[in-house]
C-alpha cells in the first residue's frame, strides 16, 4: 500500500513497508555521495570523483531541478538507500534516467523496480515522455537484470567514457 506523505514542496513521497520515498534535498549530498561511493566500491576499477566527474551531487535537488528534472531518494530507518533521478533530454517525448542506486543491504526488496517505475511514471506526466533511455556501467549486472525484467531493451553497441573509471557503458531504452 503506498500512501502520500505531507511535504512542504510539491512531490512525490511514498511509503513502502519501511522505505519511505520523497524527493532529493541539497542537504542530503553527504548521504547520497556515500551511497554511490559504496556502490562503486563493489566493482573493481570503479570510482566516485565527485568535484571532477559528478558535482551534480553536491547539491543534487538544485542541480537537478535546474536541468529541467527531479531527483528521489529512498530512506530506510531515516538513511538513504536509494536514489533515482530524471532529466529530459533534447529528443522530443525522451527522458533520461540517472542515478538509479540501491544499497547493498537494502536490494532484494523491490526499492529499484519502485524508484524505476516512480520515475517512469513522473518522466510522463512531467515532461509528457514516451520514452526512458539511460546509460549503464558494463559492470553493473545485477541493474541490467532490472532494467530487462521492467522490459527495457539493450541498445547495440558499447560507450567508453573518458572518465576515472574507465567506464564502458551500454545504453537502454523503454517506451512507456
Amino acid at each position: 500500500m503506498l500512501m502520500q506523505r505531507p511535504s512542504q514542496t510539491p512531490s512525490i513521497a511514498t511509503r513502502v513497508a519501511d522505505v519511505i520515498v520523497r524527493g532529493v534535498e541539497d542537504s542530503d549530498s553527504e548521504q547520497v555521495i556515500d551511497l554511490i561511493n559504496d556502490i562503486y566500491g563493489e566493482y573493481q576499477g570503479c570510482v566516485l570523483l565527485v568535484d571532477e566527474e559528478e558535482p551534480e551531487l553536491k547539491a543534487p535537488a538544485s542541480a537537478f531541478s535546474g536541468l529541467g528534472g527531479r531527483f528521489w531518494v529512498a530512506e530506510c530507518q531515516e538513511t538513504i538507500c536509494g536514489t533515482v533521478a530524471i532529466t529530459p533530454t533534447d529528443a522530443p517525448g525522451v527522458a533520461r534516467l540517472h542515478k538509479l542506486y540501491v544499497s547493498s543491504r537494502a536490494r532484494g526488496r523491490g526499492i529499484g523496480e519502485a524508484l524505476c517505475k516512480l520515475a517512469e511514471a513522473s518522466a510522463r506526466k512531467s515532461m509528457k515522455a514516451n520514452m526512458m533511455m539511460l546509460y549503464t556501467d558494463s559492470r553493473f549486472l545485477k541493474a541490467h537484470r532490472l532494467y530487462d525484467r521492467l522490459n527495457y531493451q539493450r541498445q547495440h553497441g558499447v560507450i567508453q567514457r573518458a572518465d576515472a573509471s574507465q567506464s564502458v557503458e551500454y545504453v537502454y531504452t523503454k517506451k512507456l
